[in-house]
């Protein structure tokens, strides 16, 4: 399958958007919610219901976990270079336009004054503060950017992660996402398993189990709808590469993940965004395109920074 770079880009940003705009229709959901809110299944913008959190926005918004996406690609074609710094200084100013759908760790971090200054040193202060023990998966869909990024994929991966979070689950599973996304786009090929597998042995054992049910289970195995556990960054960072393994369309991806529940917006926007690098822009389906609400931005994104890729490593 040959897919232009153009496609790639398209088609990651593109994909991210949409599975985060459909998922917000079942976030914090669970299957048996959904099947009552939705008997057919979720699979327009327009099925999305109205009720306290979601009337928060209008059907086919996306959340911050594609404005991080958007400021991290924006940041690298201002400066035609990935430096996690200035994506540091970038959030700090999206933080300091109070949006409303920021986690609370997130929040906090960011609002340090010394963030900018030493954003590592920050995060692991305020982790610390608030006694974090589990790993959210709020910051991984940066790593698809890294990984497409192709320079230093790792340690931008670690570093872009570090920002805001700290925990090595976190750290991993971003690394792991970044090298499938970098062997996607530049060699036309998945990551093998074993390699995920190495990353994953070296640096942080408990990533692995999530990765063989990545490979070997079933979807539900993840239990992506449990209210205790629905944020684990491996959860996430499992589900997408699933989706990967198993599905044959961004589309496919897109309506398994949202019809899970738990964490539905940023799941389906990680596991729609490397689908979309596989198969490419023209295999989403146009709805999801069209019923985008600031889909001129994200076509202006798209396009410098594909010119900003061509530039670097064509």
């Amino acid at each position: 399958m040959n897919i232009t770079l153009k496609e790639k880009v398209y088609g990651a940003l593109f994909g991210y958007a949409a599975g985060d705009a459909l998922g917000i229709g079942t976030e914090f959901m669970t299957r048996a919610e959904i099947h009552r809110k939705y008997p057919d299944g979720l699979t327009r913008y327009s099925q999305i219901i109205r009720d306290a959190h979601r009337s928060q926005c209008r059907r086919g918004d996306y959340s911050n976990d594609t404005r991080q996406v958007e400021i991290l690609m924006k940041a690298i074609i201002l400066e035609n270079k990935l430096s996690y710094k200035s994506f540091a200084r970038d959030m700090r100013e999206f933080y300091l336009q109070d949006p409303i759908d920021l986690t609370a760790n997130m929040r906090w971090v960011l609002s340090q004054e010394d963030f900018v200054k030493d954003p590592f040193a920050t995060a692991i202060k305020v982790w610390t503060g608030m006694k974090v023990d589990e790993a959210p998966s709020d910051a991984i869909g940066r790593a698809m950017v890294c990984g497409m990024w192709n320079k230093d994929v790792l340690k931008n991966a670690d570093e872009t992660c570090r920002v805001t979070h700290p925990h090595s689950r976190c750290r991993v599973s971003a690394q792991i996402i970044a090298h499938m996304t970098n062997s996607l786009m530049w060699k036309d090929q998945e990551a093998t398993f074993d390699e995920l597998l190495k990353i994953a042995t070296e640096n942080e054992p408990e990533v692995i189990r999530y990765l063989e049910i990545a490979r070997y289970g079933a979807l539900a195995d993840f239990n992506l709808d449990h209210e205790n556990s629905y944020w684990y960054v491996r959860k996430a960072m499992g589900a997408a590469l699933w989706t990967l393994w198993h599905c044959d369309n961004p589309n496919e991806a897109l309506l398994k993940i949202v019809n899970e529940g738990g964490d539905s917006d940023g799941n389906a926007a990680l596991a729609t965004g490397i689908l979309g690098i596989k198969y490419g822009f023209s295999a989403i389906d146009k709805c999801y395109i069209d019923g985008l609400q600031e889909k001129e931005g994200l076509a202006e994104i798209a396009e410098k920074f594909t010119n900003c890729l061509e530039r670097n490593f064509c």
